[in-house]
């Protein structure tokens, strides 16, 4: 199947001035790990990221040095407009609305990090209200990892994620935090609006101490976090518009999904008398 280049240059010819609007929810930047869906940026000029960062610092930095398509806001998204206890982690990658389960994470090698530090206390903003109030609109994708408290972001943002053609989240399997929604309640939640579960990407997790296999201590023996990938219900695609499927078929082939990217084409040249398909299997 060709490229990503070639698919953004025909779905480009396609549907001239498409663009894309973006959520990265918790985008601590790690060195060296750009996110896939940052290439859309210049692949298809006009798309924006609306990033989200606790750290006021961090995020006034980072606006100083990246391009104004990508904005990072220093907002704690939760379920509504509300204080809630900030539980402050060893490592503020780990750091959540919801407290460390330290009886569980004391079992397993190398999860110190996800320790309690400290516990201070934060205001939370739903994303409905967020995006209302900056105007953000028609968001196409989003990427969260808040450290389990993925589902209280879904649930203030009803309206925002109605809009949603797929959403990466973090997802854990076992109780990490206390009380912290796992797999099974986000991916229920999400389906009732429309959105269903389509593949992991990823995996994380330990050995219980003392066992240390391949003399690597992140070895994941059980399976504790995910990132899991949910794309708009494949039974309804076909009543999305033109510009969505071709959106989603891009996003699609950012995580390697080509059959769903091919399928998305199908319905695409079904309502405008294209030959897309015949354009990508050609390359």
């Amino acid at each position: 199947m060709a490229s990503f280049d070639t698919l953004a240059q025909a779905v480009k010819a396609a549907e001239p001035g498409l663009s894309f609007t973006i959520l990265e929810i918790g985008a601590l930047p790690v060195a060296g790990a750009a996110e896939p869906f940052h290439s859309l940026l210049d692949a298809f000029p006009g798309s924006q990221i609306v990033a989200f960062e606790l750290d006021p610092g961090l995020c006034e930095t980072l606006n100083r040095h990246l391009p104004k398509a990508m904005r990072y806001h220093a907002a704690a998204l939760g379920r509504r407009e509300e204080t809630r206890p900030l539980y402050e982690t060893v490592s503020p990658m780990c750091t959540s609305l919801y407290r460390p389960n330290e009886a569980l994470l004391s079992l397993y090698n190398h999860l110190e990090v996800s320790m309690l530090k400290s516990i201070g206390s934060v205001e939370t903003v739903s994303l409905d209200r967020f995006t209302g109030d900056h105007g953000v609109t028609d968001v196409d994708f989003m990427k969260i990892d808040v450290q389990g408290a993925e589902l209280d972001v879904f649930e203030g943002g009803i309206r925002t994620i109605s809009d949603a053609l797929a959403i990466m989240s973090e997802v854990e399997f076992v109780p990490l935090y206390i009380d912290q929604p796992l797999f099974g309640d986000v991916c229920r939640f999400l389906s009732q609006q429309g959105l269903m579960f389509h593949k992991f990407t990823s995996f994380g997790g330990r050995s219980l101490r003392p066992t240390i296999l391949n003399q690597d201590p992140t070895f994941p023996v059980q399976l504790l976090w995910a990132d899991g990938m949910f794309i708009r219900d494949v039974q309804k695609l076909r009543a999305l518009s033109g510009p969505k499927l071709l959106k989603l078929s891009v996003l699609a082939q950012l995580y390697d999904s080509p059959d769903l990217t091919l399928h998305c084409l199908a319905l695409y040249d079904e309502q405008r008398a294209t030959q897309l398909v015949q354009t990508m299997l050609q390359h």
